[in-house]
């Protein structure tokens, strides 16, 4: 197995869920299919390291860690509880495997921390037991780009059990507590949204179970339409394998030295307690996300001020070899300028350095929402996912692989040691406020870069009608003023056909920079932030103040994807119109 340099937080990250009790009559074929699997998996990725995740529990954890040391896969093990509780569930040779595992070098164990005051030393029975677990299987369902199900195929309405994982997983909701519900699947994938999260579903028939058919038979599921609504397709939809790509392709970008000489800056204060273990990977991602958005937008702003002054000289070359000069000399000028633009435009389309900088600078945008979310408090009030979603960028080329690197930075649990009130006040000094007064200034900047060029462009006009009225009242008395050989009516003639093409390619750069939409964006933005920034200094609930929060967050995310649509539609024609 190849080695792979591991120097970023991000992971392809395989989550696995199964049954305890697996029948060890298909236990070799169980095997035998999820080994195909992790290697065909493993084998698509060029940068990015995979890892699998399990709670090493008895059955099916145990055989996939196995399989994964097996093939040179690295294995996380988060375990639910502290060590010490999580073994009282484990008996006999379960035990022993357990901690033989445990023992691997190859293996790396993360234990989820108790709820803040919860006593370490208590014990936990019941509910309070259950709810561990499924802390665990929320962080499961957070954090796999990919889930593997060893799975008998039945809903068994089960809080935390196989079919649970897998409907929250593909539907965000899971089965409701003590239903059994009858499954749907279907093979048709006309009723597949592919945007949307997959689960390598491998038959794996329990003891108990009542499932016919052999184990190790390999499917691929996706939501259809409905909690209960699967598709079961025999192949991974072509654009979850592209997906896939893209993420493998940011992670390789990601690990290279461009933008690195841009100046970015942390989200978080050195030596900050009051999030440091929890958001650091978030933090990271960030920063990075911030360099690549400024390095590809330098790139593309340039490529666009280009084009704009090669058509003001093409448009010059033209007009004096038709109005003044009619030398050779200018059509060459014209012709040159002419290839130079479309050499220009064809490294441009192949770098993409204006798709990249949008999908670059959504990923920074919902990193820097994300942190501040944990910090408050209100880490699960808001899905990312769901907002993505709702949004529809993940349908652009090239923006499908944003929910997976927001994936690679969640953390263990949401939870700190930090009062409510010290998260509240943090995020409100160091995002609602910062954002406010950034939004506001940079509205009023851009407002008034608006007004300076809406005044030129009253000028250029009252030029042009002042040459237009001029050949109308002394024409006579241009033909006889000369400069340097060329006569008034010329140059007056030559300066009303300069003019208006010099402001149309100013409109067409200032419309292709899309100032009206980033001065549309900043008035909302600075609205909703300066409406937050009203509302936190009404209440001193911390429930409440996370709600506004979170209701920021929600807003905010959409005006940023919003924006980012309008500006991907000005460069880029619909799917249909080839």
């Amino acid at each position: 197995m190849e080695d792979r340099p591991r120097n970023t937080a991000l992971t392809f990250t395989i989550g696995l869920t199964g049954h305890r009790d697996l029948d060890p009559r298909h236990e070799p074929d169980v095997r035998d299919a999820l080994k195909k699997e992790l290697e065909a998996i493993q084998a698509r990725f060029k940068s990015l390291q995979v890892e699998l995740l399990t709670g090493l529990a008895e059955g099916a954890d145990t055989l996939a860690t196995r399989v994964a040391l097996e093939i040179g896969m690295p294995v996380r093990a988060v375990l639910p509880m502290p060590r010490a509780l999580y073994e009282e569930d484990f008996a006999g040779k379960a035990l022993d495997e357990f901690r033989a595992l445990s023992q691997d070098p190859r293996l790396t164990i993360e234990e989820i921390p108790l709820p803040v005051g919860s006593d370490p030393t208590g014990v936990m029975e019941g509910a309070a037991r259950d709810a561990l677990y499924a802390r665990l299987m929320d962080y499961l369902v957070r954090r796999s780009n990919v889930l593997v199900a060893l799975w008998d195929g039945e809903a068994t309405g089960l809080t935390g059990g196989s079919s649970d994982v897998v409907l929250t997983y593909l539907s965000g909701t899971g089965l409701c507590e003590a239903e059994t519900a009858s499954l749907t699947l279907t093979s048709d994938a006309a009723l597949v949204d592919p945007t949307e999260d997959l689960v390598v579903w491998i038959k794996a028939p329990r003891q108990s179970g009542n499932a016919s058919g052999s184990g190790g038979e390999i499917a691929y599921l996706l939501g259809a339409g409905g909690r209960y609504a699967l598709a079961c397709l025999s192949q991974i939809p072509s654009e979850v394998v592209r997906r896939w790509e893209q993420f493998d392709n940011y992670h390789h970008l990601r690990s290279s030295p461009v933008g690195v000489e841009e100046p970015a800056y942390p989200l978080s204060d050195q030596g900050d307690e009051v999030i440091s273990t929890i958001t650091p990977s978030i933090d990271q991602e960030y920063l990075r996300a911030d360099q690549l958005a400024l390095a590809n937008q330098r790139n593309s702003d340039r490529l666009f001020k280009l084009f704009g002054v090669m058509a003001a000289l093409m448009g010059l070359a033209f007009l004096i070899y038709a109005k003044i000069a009619a030398t050779k000399l200018f059509l060459i000028a014209y012709i040159l300028l002419f290839a130079f633009g479309f050499a220009l435009f064809a490294i441009g389309s192949r770098r993409r350095w204006f798709s990249r900088h949008l999908a670059f600078r959504a990923l920074a945008e919902t990193l820097r929402t994300r942190f501040f979310l944990v910090l408050s408090g209100a880490g699960q009030a808001v899905s990312t996912e769901r907002v993505l979603g709702l949004s529809k960028i993940e349908r652009f080329d090239g923006f499908a692989w944003l929910r997976d690197v927001v994936r690679s930075t969640e953390p263990l649990t949401y939870e700190s040691a930090a009062p409510a009130s010290t998260r509240i006040a943090e995020t409100r000094e160091r995002w609602v406020n910062d954002q406010a007064a950034y939004f506001q200034r940079k509205h009023h900047q851009l407002h008034a870069q608006h007004e300076r060029l809406e005044s030129v462009k009253k000028l250029l006009f009252l030029l042009s009608f002042l040459g237009a009225l001029s050949l109308l009242l002394f024409k006579n008395t241009l033909y006889h003023f000369h400069l340097a050989d060329i006569d008034g009516k010329t140059l007056v003639v030559f300066l009303m056909g300069l003019l208006p093409l010099w402001l149309a390619i100013w409109e067409l750069y200032q419309s292709k920079m899309a100032t009206r939409e980033l001065l549309w964006q900043y008035a909302s933005q600075s609205d909703l932030f300066e409406l937050a920034q009203a509302r936190l200094s009404s209440t001193a609930d911390a429930q409440v103040a996370c709600e506004i929060i979170s209701d920021l967050a929600e807003q905010s995310l959409m005006e940023v994807y919003q924006w980012t649509t309008h500006r991907y539609h000005r460069d880029h024609e619909p799917p249909s119109a080839g």
